[in-house]
């Protein structure tokens, strides 16, 4: 499977709702960045178990979360890709969409990711705390 194909799958099992699926597309020593996380969330996880706990605590906060890839990029360092991808979901405590754009950095271990980087859109995320 390429790095492409496992940035892909990911979303995939994102937007299908198997969120069990993930950890297994990531090493047990993953980095995991948020750079514009809003607090009280951290700005980085590290370790697949840490990682596994957020996201599944993560998607209960949505009825429905699709994950659409948009575009990736191949860089110089074959272990590593740049991914665009946009989300359309449903917030499960006030029914609202939540709509928001990313940029992906992943860099990739015997095929797995190891470092995660994702930049998103801070202000598309306060619909998840309104009533």
């Amino acid at each position: 499977m390429s790095n492409e194909d496992t940035v892909r799958a990911v979303l995939a099992h994102i937007t299908a709702g198997e969120y069990e699926q993930l950890a297994t597309y990531v090493t047990e020593d993953l980095r995991f960045e948020l750079p514009f996380a809003a607090p009280p969330i951290p700005d980085h996880f590290d370790g697949r178990a840490v990682w596994d706990g957020m996201q599944r605590q993560t998607f209960k906060m949505f009825t429905s979360f699709r994950n659409e890839p948009r575009a990736f990029y191949q860089t110089t360092d074959p272990d590593m890709i740049v991914a665009e991808y946009e989300s359309d979901a449903v917030v499960a405590r006030n029914g609202k969409p939540y709509r928001n754009k990313y940029v992906g950095i992943f860099r990739f271990r015997d095929g797995q990711i190891c470092f995660w980087r994702e930049f998103h859109n801070p202000e598309a995320t306060k619909v998840i705390r309104e009533d």
